[in-house]
Parts: C-alpha cells; sequence; structure tokens
C-alpha cells in the first residue's frame, strides 16, 4: 500500500530497484492512493503501472480520503485468526507511532499530527481535554464541547491491557481515558465512536496510541516550563531594573508590552506567621494551591511566581476603574485568607499594589513600590491604624508613601519629625518617662484628659500633669490645629522608627 509519498526523495532507478525487491517476496499485489502533488510522483505511478502490468500484480486504486489503516484491520481479520491478528496490528501501529516520536518539530506540531494520525486509526474524531472539560485540541467539530457525565462508567476492553476506561453516551458513545502529567495536571484523552464502533484492534492500537500520547504531553509539558521560566526572568529583569533601555524594549516587545500602557505591578504575598519565618511543607503545599487559584483568575501572560509570592503585571484597560479593581482584589483576599484559616494554615496573605505608571520603562518603579508595601506592612498597618489590614494600595498613603521610600535612611526619616517632638523623645530616653505615649493618646482622643486617663489606667490628675510637663519641654501649643498635624505625623514617624 503506498501514496508515494514515502518515495519523494527516492529517484526512478531506485524506486525501480524497490519494486523488484517487493517482486521476489511474492507480493500478491498494490493498493494505492494517488496524488498529484509532484512531477516525480506522477512518474513513479507510471512506472508502478508498467511493472504490475509487466509482472500481472493487479493495481488497487481507492480514493484519497479513505485511510489505509481500515484495509489493514480488515485484511487481517480475513487472513490470521484474532490473536495473530492483535499482535500483528499491535507490531504495525508502534512502528507508525514511533517514527511521531523522532519528529523534531515543536510539540504543538507533533500534537496535532499525533491527533490527526489517532484519528486515521481508529476511524473516529479524539480531543484532548483538561479536567476542567476545556479543549486543548480535538479532529472534528463538537468534540471541543466535551463535558463527563455524572453517570459514566468504567470500562475494561475484551483485550490483556494495561489501561482502563471510563465509557459514557451523549450523542454517541465516548470512551474517556485520563493520563497524569508529572501529576500536576490532569489530561483526557477522549475517543467518539461518531464513525464506528471500536473493535478489539482499536484497543489494540490505543495500546500504543496512549504510551506516545504521553510521551508527547509530557514534552510538551518542560517546553511549557521552559518557556515559561524564560518569560519570568525576563518579566523579573524588567521589573527590578537590571536591564537597559535596549533590552527593556526587546523584552516588552516578547511579552507584548506598551509603552502607551498604564501599568501596575500587584505582589501577592504568603507570609508565615511562625517565628522562624519558614514554611513547612504543609504550608508550602497550600501557597501552591493559593497560587493555582491565582493564576486561574488573572491572565497567564503577565503572572510570575517564586516561593511565596506571585507578582502580576496589571495592564489597566479602562474596564474597570482603580476603585473597582483594588475592591476585586481584597474580595480574593478575603477568599484565599479564609481557605487558609478553614485549613488551619499560619499564613497571612497580603497584597501590595504598586504605583501606576505609564509605559514599560517605568514598571520597576511600580514593582519597587508593591514590594514596599508588602515589606513594610507591620508599619503600614500602624500608620493607617488597622492592624488586620491586608491590602496596601501604595499610591492611597499620600505623604507617607514618600516616607516609606525613605524608611532604610533613619537620619534622614527622623528628619520629618519637629524638634519639639525630639525633645521630647530624648526626654523620655533619658528619663525612662511616657510622655510620648500620653502625648499621642491624648491627640488621638480628641485631647480628653479623661478619656486618656482611663486607657492608660493612670489617674486623671497624672495625665493633667504630663500634658503640662509636655508643654513646658516642646513649647508646644496644643490648640494650634497645623502643628498638631505635623505632631501627629511626627509621631507615626517616630512609631515607623520602632519598627525599623
Amino acid at each position: 500500500m503506498t501514496s508515494m509519498k514515502a518515495y519523494k526523495d527516492v529517484d526512478e532507478h531506485a524506486f525501480l530497484h524497490h519494486l523488484e525487491e517487493f517482486n521476489k517476496k511474492n507480493i500478491s499485489g498494490f493498493i494505492v492512493k494517488r496524488y498529484h502533488e509532484t512531477k516525480l510522483q506522477d512518474r513513479l505511478f507510471d512506472i508502478l503501472f508498467q511493472f504490475a502490468e509487466e509482472h500481472n500484480l493487479p493495481v488497487l486504486e481507492i480514493p484519497t480520503n479513505i485511510y489505509f489503516w481500515d484495509i489493514i484491520k480488515y485484511m487481517l481479520l480475513q487472513l490470521c485468526d484474532i490473536e495473530t491478528a492483535k499482535l500483528i496490528y499491535f507490531k504495525i501501529t508502534y512502528e507508525s507511532l514511533s517514527k511521531i516520536l523522532l519528529n523534531k518539530e515543536d510539540s504543538k506540531t507533533v500534537t496535532t499530527n499525533l491527533l490527526f494520525q489517532i484519528d486515521t486509526i481508529l476511524g473516529n474524531p479524539v480531543a484532548l481535554c483538561n479536567g476542567e472539560s476545556i479543549c486543548y485540541a480535538s479532529t472534528a467539530p463538537g468534540m471541543s464541547e466535551f463535558k463527563k457525565e455524572e453517570d459514566c462508567v468504567a470500562y475494561t476492553p475484551n483485550i490483556i491491557t494495561r489501561y482502563k476506561y471510563l465509557r459514557q453516551k451523549r450523542e454517541y458513545v465516548e470512551y474517556i481515558k485520563k493520563m497524569d502529567v508529572f501529576e500536576q495536571r490532569d489530561i483526557y484523552l477522549v475517543i467518539s465512536e461518531r464513525n464506528e464502533p471500536l473493535q478489539e484492534l482499536d484497543f489494540i492500537a490505543l495500546e500504543n496510541i496512549i504510551v506516545t500520547l504521553q510521551y508527547i504531553l509530557v514534552r510538551c509539558a518542560i517546553e511549557e516550563d521552559i518557556e515559561k521560566k524564560y518569560h519570568r526572568d525576563l518579566q523579573y529583569r524588567l521589573l527590578n531594573g537590571s536591564l537597559t533601555n535596549v533590552e527593556e524594549d526587546e523584552v516588552a516587545n516578547i511579552l507584548n508590552l506598551n509603552e502607551s500602557d498604564d501599568f501596575q505591578v500587584i505582589t501577592f504575598h504568603m507570609a508565615s506567621k511562625n517565628n522562624e519565618g519558614r514554611f513547612s511543607d504543609k504550608q508550602l503545599k497550600e501557597t501552591k494551591n493559593a497560587e493555582k487559584e491565582l493564576m486561574h483568575l488573572l491572565p497567564k501572560d503577565y503572572v510570575f511566581s517564586n516561593t511565596n509570592q506571585i507578582i502580576y503585571i496589571y495592564k489597566e484597560d479602562g474596564k474597570e476603574n482603580k476603585l473597582e479593581f483594588r475592591k476585586r482584589l481584597e474580595k480574593l483576599q478575603q477568599r484565599v485568607q479564609e481557605d487558609f484559616v478553614k485549613k488551619q494554615m499560619d499564613i497571612d496573605f497580603l497584597i501590595g499594589i504598586g504605583n501606576s505608571v505609564k509605559g514599560y520603562h517605568s514598571l520597576k518603579e511600580s514593582f519597587r513600590s508593591s514590594q514596599m508595601a508588602i515589606k513594610y506592612i507591620n508599619v503600614i498597618r500602624k500608620i493607617i491604624g488597622d492592624k488586620d489590614k491586608a491590602v496596601v494600595d501604595i499610591s492611597k498613603l499620600g505623604f507617607f508613601s514618600y516616607m516609606m521610600a525613605k524608611v532604610e535612611d533613619k537620619e534622614e526619616l527622623y528628619a520629618f519629625v519637629p524638634e519639639s517632638l525630639q525633645k521630647l523623645h530624648q526626654h523620655d530616653a533619658e528619663k525612662n518617662g511616657e510622655l510620648i505615649d500620653t502625648l499621642e493618646c491624648f491627640l488621638n482622643n480628641n485631647q480628653s484628659i479623661k478619656k486618656t486617663s482611663q486607657l492608660m489606667f493612670v489617674h486623671y490628675r497624672t495625665v493633667s500633669y504630663r500634658i503640662q510637663k509636655i508643654v513646658e519641654i516642646t513649647g508646644m501649643d496644643l490648640s494650634n490645629v497645623t502643628e498638631m498635624l505635623v505632631v501627629r505625623n511626627g509621631l507615626l514617624v517616630l512609631r515607623v522608627l520602632e519598627e525599623m
């Protein structure tokens, strides 16, 4: 059986020699599918017809839309007992599928070619789907709408086999084979009996088909992981500022980022609450689960992860305003955090929203600010007075976002503390006093001496004495709103310094 495609690189003399070798084996005839793709192909068919006539060999020509596999199965069942037919067919399908594994094309092309080959071998359409019934590829319309029914049953074919299937009836009978790829993702091979029922020889072929398919899927997964790692490295270098402007242009072109776009970098961080700050194996597993959920909800092209954090380049598209986007992130944070609590995971799920920037050259600035929001979360919680704050938009901190940028420099940060408060701070340090704490409580409670005394568990007169002492040391005018605003900001700076 031939369509002459196997002889596309063979000259006429070599082809004629091949025919003579066939004749020595006492073949009974030729079955051909004639294509007219090249002049050489037409010439080889002429040689074949002439040779067959000289040697009294019949030539059966079949339409090009009929595949040889149906003929092979039919002939085997006519010439051999069923067990011998199984052995021969297993060998034939093994040799045919093995050639695909040697193909040097990219894995996606190889997968497409393999599915077409499976379709021709089985005489029925097939599809590859994931665990969520999303179709990766199929060989016929309608196969992409796969759904695993609740009443599907286990099925074992009437052969010696390594595999079991699920069988269900929708419009047509379907056979489903689940395959694990690195125990990380489930892939389903779906075969529909749209054209004809599957026979024993078809399940024999599936023994080789499944092995070949699993190999190709593993190859696909490896190539995808390599590509993801490559893109992740490019993204991280773009964000951390280790590229030149020219290199940033090249990376942005690969990632399809435009200089006219508005971006925000979002950092999702899973912080261990234990004293060591290290993650247990169980915690690491749960962070992976959280990562999968985030990857499902966010555009995969702009998301990458490393250990316990996920970084997302958010491209503003005008479909939702910044408030709506922040609210969506807050709901996401609550859902993930509640899941951690239910599973008794000692993990703090935090989200840092970086500054909005124009163009990919400024992404590093947004990334830096999103990381700052995570790094100094405890300081920020103290600044805004919310110890449970988990989603921080750095742009909403105003003056304090600038202050956070200076947080590494204690001397420069201390310069934000007014001189009057510096004197009071120095006095407390020398006398081991509580004047700073008293002033902070006093200002936080609308300058109520009564409320301050209650909260600090001291006598009313003690608070009154301390306030008088504060005025004497600092010269503060407690009735001056502007001065008190500066003092309140200075108090926050002191608290930030205490956290450093």
